[in-house]
This record gives structure tokens, sequence and C-alpha cells, in this order.
């Protein structure tokens, strides 16, 4: 589908003190039997949660980036959980990670099973029509980071540069493979933005998270990936694995040798993470699992953890999280109408 470039990437783009004890002569009121039952009832709900460990639910495969920051801010939170329980994740891959995120609207609305989202399974799959869910169905609670995406191939193969790697696929339509954790998903928008920037075909291959996408990548299967920072640097590290492209909207300095696609006119996507609760989930449970995170993201140990994985804390509270959502729902959705994905 032709379209133009500037449209594609700018789309990318107190109160009143009445008296005091002191001056009134008013009697001194007592509570009723009622108002002390309630009042009771709600220092329970508040002090009761939780009774017993959060399991908190990932979409993707182990390994992946989005799985590594969810354990690491998991690890980080039980230091501030109540009660000395713990927050354990666990993984339910599939359907570009919506499998997760319907378990969690169809479980119980207690605050024991809390879901890991990213830009793709909350905010973009539900663009397609296919999911059970729309993002109103959750209360966010925190984001965690917002991570470039990098196009990346292994370190043997022939293209050294970006523009090697332009060249070639420009001279063989279609024949260019790549991975990435899911079809309609934020890797997959960036690459097909990248099609329309060179006026390039490459091939689309989904797996259900980055870490089969960069198996299969390793393994022959696949040329090439589109991957997070976190997701890349190990391997990069290691030397297995070459970037060639920044897709994102800032510049990385571990990748600074990579095309910073901006530069070319590519605005770019990033990509974030967090933790959502059911929308039914009772407020004194959601403010508390609040604070929790919110002193995770805090901690020193976070920006530690998060820099050895090539990345940085991007901590957003409920509201301003929410609007975050709302807006990369709406850009997305515009995206994939303008490059034929929803109809």
């Amino acid at each position: 589908m032709q379209i133009g470039k500037s449209f594609l990437f700018t789309l990318l783009t107190g109160a009143l003190v009445l008296g005091s004890a002191g001056c009134s002569n008013a009697p001194e009121t007592k509570p009723t039997g009622a108002e002390q039952a309630a009042e009771t009832q709600n220092k329970e709900t508040k002090t009761d949660f939780p009774k017993k460990d959060i399991e908190l639910v990932v979409g993707f495969a182990a390994g992946g980036g989005t799985d590594a920051v969810a354990r690491i801010v998991a690890n980080v939170a039980n230091k501030y959980m109540p009660g000395g329980k713990s927050i354990v994740v666990s993984n339910k891959t599939g359907g570009s990670g919506t499998i997760a995120l319907a378990d969690i609207l169809q479980s119980n609305a207690d605050g024991y099973k809390i879901g890991s989202v990213t830009t793709g399974n909350l905010a973009i799959q539900p663009n397609y029509g296919k999911t059970p869910f729309q993002i109103d169905d959750f209360i966010p609670v925190a984001r965690f980071n917002s991570a470039q995406n990098l196009l990346v191939v292994k370190a043997d193969a022939p293209w050294k540069t970006y523009d090697e790697w332009l060249d070639w696929v420009k001279k063989n339509p279609g024949k260019f493979t790549y991975g990435t954790p899911g079809a309609g998903n934020t890797q997959h928008l960036t690459m097909e933005g990248i099609n329309i920037l060179e006026g390039i075909q490459t091939k689309h291959v989904p797996f259900d998270g980055a870490a089969p996408a960069l198996t299969a990548l390793l393994g022959g299967h696949v040329q090439g990936a589109v991957v997070l920072t976190q997701e890349a640097k190990p391997h990069v590290d290691s030397g297995t694995v070459r970037v060639l492209a920044n897709a994102g909207t800032s510049k990385i300095e571990a990748f600074k040798d990579a095309v910073f696609l901006k530069d070319k006119g590519f605005v770019g996507l990033d990509t974030w993470s967090g933790v959502v609760v059911h929308k039914d989930t009772p407020k004194e449970v959601v403010d508390i699992l609040r604070e929790v995170f919110k002193k995770a993201m805090a901690d020193p140990s976070i920006k530690e953890e998060f820099n050895r994985i090539g990345l940085e804390p991007a901590y957003a509270d409920s509201k301003e999280f929410a609007d975050i959502i709302a807006q990369t729902n709406k850009t997305t959705g515009d995206v994939a109408k303008s490059i034929g994905l929803i109809k």
C-alpha cells in the first residue's frame, strides 16, 4: 500500500476548616455500631492483603525482554510486599501476549493474579478486533520501562552495515526473513515502517516471544529479528548478534555504531512494559499494589539491574500510564490501518 512517508511518521510521532475541637461547644459524638463495623472492615481490607503470594503473568517466553524486566521488578518489589508475601512470575505464552491478559480478565478480581503488559499485547492487539478485551478492561498500576526496537542479524551475516543490508534487500525483494515476538506487535509494525521508509519488501515470521525469535535467528531459520535493547544486548556482548539499526526514538550509547533511523526520517516506535490488574479489583488492593511498585521503581537497585541489561527505568504512575496506553492504542491503530493490517 502506497502512503506518504510524512503521513505515516507523523502518526508515530484546600478544604475549608469550619471549626476545631478546642472552640466548639458541640457534644462529642461517637460512631454508631454500624459505623464502627464499617471502619473495622475497611481497616481489615487495607491490611489483610495480601494473604498469599501474588502471581505476575508474563505473556511471552521466559528469557525474553519482557520476562527479564518483569522478573527484575518483581524481585525488588518483594522487599516492599506487606506480610512477607512475594510476587511470583509465571509465563503464559501465545496470541502475541494476549493469552496471558485474557487469563487475567477471566480470573478473580482480587489482586492475586496480575498482568505484565507491553505496547503490543495491551495497546496494539485490541486494534485488530481479535482479543476478548479492550484497554479499559484493566487498571494500570505502573509502567516499568520504555525500550528501543533494534534490527539485528547474526554476527557472521554477510551484511556488516545497515547500508549493505539495505542494498541486498532492495536487490532481493521478499527474500529477507525476520522474526519478532508476535504478529501485529510493536516489532512487526516497526519493520513494516522500515519497509515503507526504504521502499523494500521483507518476510515476517512471528514467534511467541523474543527468546524463540532470537533462537531461530541464531539457528539460521530466519535472517534477522526485531527485538528490544535488553533482548539484543546479551547476544551482542557475546559476539553472536550484530545490531544494524536502532528504530526507536532515542540513541543508545551501547549501540552507537548502529544506524539511528530517526536521522533518516523514521520517527520510530519504542516498546514499554508495566503491570495491570483486572478492572474490578478493589481500590484498596490496587492502592497497595501501586505503592509496592512505586517503591520498587524508586529503589536504586532497579536502575543498576536495568542498566545491566541495557535499559533505563521509565516509571509512570497509574494515571500517566493510563494516558500512555490510550495514546499508544490510538496511534498504532492509525498506523496499522495505513499499512493495511486493519481493513
